[in-house]
């Protein structure tokens, strides 16, 4: 075959190339409500980046930063990306021609029959290209499956930060509720204390029993262990607070005090089906699904006869002997599989099967996260419900232990009546403080629910894949 006829069938062969074998794709059905049951309104809304910003504390702004930078699950994902991307550069490879250089040098020594010895040194140098020709698309299925696979693990790494950040914020108004749940306890702590010293100064008096010391004195001791378990509860969540910054426990500052100064924003939830773009698990299961639909494709055209050029120039040269020689091999090679004892057939029903998996992942995942937006919004709203009901009651509580007290100070009501008077209006602090927080912690839930700040990573937005080199 002369070089123009080489060159010719490959162009004819190349033209062939680009034929796929992945299979057409569409997004799985999802029965998608038309609106939430639990909310205001249903506008379309864009959640800021930084959502967290709307609860008005510097202090939580700086606990995030400093996860969005040293968070070990937030690094660790980002290196999982950096793996996908890399292994998708090695199979992007084999769209490209290989080129290997050769090369060798010796020394020959001949002795001849007249006992004169012959010596050269000889030398020769070489390059070799190969192509594979992707005729039936192999090649471009596997580079399409790791695209997807990448974007799989950008899309989690979004994820991941977005669960970071959610714990951060509901962690940090912990710690803030603990804190003013400990100095409530000391307050009662010394209310307890007191009123010991009132009991026993009657008792002394002959004005009371032995059995109102001993009962202020067994609640004295409780509210002590109360106070105690709400001191260690505390330490513990700074712990776990720690822990999500980067930090040791030991050299992290909180020096918020209570929930008071905390906004509690009001969010808009916008449509159902904007979660199918904006949260970034769901997009991640999608990105897995179009990865295994791409392995379809691969699997398919294993089947298929795979054709190789090659091309090898070798350039030989001896000093003593003829000039340098030039040699120019142009090759090409076709393999097809005949029998490979179900290989080939396993390989595709494998990931036939492991796309109808995915499929039905994908489809959980929509449900769940309308179900994670449902009860958001139903613990939000309980929370507020419950928030103003609890201010009432600790309000009402906090005046019937004053005229306990009152009463109690005339005689016209035993302690007993004072001692529940009492455990109910440090009932209803303990709720009423608790309730804030929770109002809080259901707001974060509803945007981490809604997707939070994520967009789309290709956005100059994009929360953490600014921290990833492209």
């Amino acid at each position: 075959m002369t070089k123009q006829r080489f060159i010719s069938s490959l162009l004819i062969v190349a033209l062939l190339s680009g034929c796929s074998m992945i299979p057409d794709y569409s997004r799985p059905e999802t029965d998608t409500p038309a609106a939430w049951s639990e909310a205001d309104a249903t506008n379309e809304t864009v959640i800021a980046k930084d959502w967290w910003k709307n609860f008005n504390s510097a202090e939580l702004n700086s606990l995030m930063e400093q996860a969005l930078a040293n968070n070990n699950d937030i690094n660790a994902s980002v290196h999982r990306v950096e793996q996908a991307r890399a292994l998708l550069r090695s199979t992007r490879s084999s769209l490209f021609p290989t080129i290997d250089a050769t090369g060798d040098l010796g020394y020959d020594k001949q002795n001849n029959n007249d006992a004169q010895d012959v010596s050269e040194n000889r030398g020769s140098a070489g390059l070799s290209v190969g192509y594979e020709l992707d005729i039936f698309g192999r090649n471009a299925a596997e580079r399409a499956a790791g695209e997807a696979d990448l974007d799989a693990a950008r899309y989690d790494s979004d994820a991941t930060a977005l669960i970071v950040m959610a714990d951060v914020a509901k962690n940090y108004f912990n710690v803030l509720n603990l804190d003013e749940r400990v100095k409530i306890a000391e307050q009662n702590l010394d209310s307890a204390k007191e009123l010991l010293r009132i009991v026993q100064a009657r008792f002394d008096a002959g004005a009371t029993t032995a059995l109102d010391v001993a009962q202020q004195k067994s609640d004295l001791a409780t509210t002590e262990a109360n106070r105690a378990a709400i001191v260690q509860q505390m330490k513990i969540a700074k712990s776990a607070l720690a822990v999500l910054v980067g930090k040791p426990p030991q050299n992290l500052q909180i020096t918020g005090k209570d929930l008071r100064s905390l906004a509690v924003p009001k969010i808009a939830a916008g449509q159902p089906s904007s979660l199918l773009e904006r949260r970034p698990d769901i997009r991640r299961a999608e990105a897995q699904l179009l990865s295994a639909n791409a392995d379809i494709g691969a699997a398919r055209a294993a089947f298929y006869p795979s054709v190789t050029l090659g091309l090898d120039w070798t350039v030989a040269s001896s000093p003593i002997s003829d000039p340098a020689s030039t040699a120019l091999a142009l090759a090409s090679s076709l393999a097809a599989p005949i029998f490979k004892g179900g290989l080939l057939e396993g390989n595709l029903m494998y990931s036939k099967a492991r796309k109808a998996e995915l499929v039905e992942n994908y489809r959980k995942t929509v449900l769940t996260s309308f179900k994670d937006v449902e009860d958001a919004l139903v613990a939000v709203k309980t929370a507020q419900q419950r928030e103003a009901s609890l201010e009432t009651a600790m309000n009402e509580a906090r005046k019937a232990y004053e005229l306990s007290k009152q009463q109690y100070d005339v005689g016209s009501i035993d302690f007993q009546i004072l001692l529940d008077s009492r455990q109910t209006m440090l009932t209803a602090e303990d709720n009423y403080i608790q309730t804030k927080n929770d109002r809080l912690a259901a707001s974060v839930d509803l945007y981490k629910a809604l997707g939070g700040g994520w967009v789309d990573f290709a956005s100059p937005n994009a929360i953490i894949t600014t921290k990833i080199v492209e």
